[in-house]
């Protein structure tokens, strides 16, 4: 039986939790405006939506749960040995390596392809704030203007 540290309930506890929740939020926001965005592809919709902010979300949600990973261990009172710390530096480099570059990737592949079938850019439709860009495409000129906000 693992016997937990008192101190550990103050803010160990709580601030592990935090991190899993944020872990699994970012994977789910990435996880649902990955499989819309797919979605849309396959079916050929009138109109595509890329939320390229929910792309960095995936490296967010992996880097949180690695460090969640680490908190729970921590509360468990077991020690982290030099092998695991070891071998958890390659997937932490990649965690956060992915939050830069997997929305740039996805937005380079989601320009291609809507290129490629023609799709037209509906700029007023599509937004940014900082990081965060939403662009729409539409088949046509008119679906563009029918799906205005």
């Amino acid at each position: 039986m693992v016997k937990l540290k008192k101190s550990s309930f103050k803010l160990q506890i709580p601030t592990a939790l935090l991190f899993i929740l944020i872990s699994f939020f970012a994977l789910g926001v990435f996880g649902y405006f990955t499989f819309t965005l797919i979605f849309s592809i396959l079916t050929e919709s009138e109109v595509i939506r890329f939320d390229k902010g929910a792309m960095y979300m995936l490296g967010v949600g992996l880097t949180s749960g690695l460090l969640s990973f680490f908190m729970v261990y921590e509360i468990l009172n077991k020690k982290v040995s030099t092998s695991l710390n070891k071998k958890s530096i390659r997937p932490a480099l990649i965690f956060l390596g992915s939050i830069f570059v997997i929305p740039q990737l996805a937005g380079l592949a989601v320009d291609y392809y809507v290129e490629s079938v023609g799709y037209v850019y509906c700029k007023e439709q599509s937004s940014q704030w900082l990081q965060n860009q939403t662009l729409i495409f539409a088949s046509n000129e008119y679906s563009c203007l029918k799906n205005k906000k």
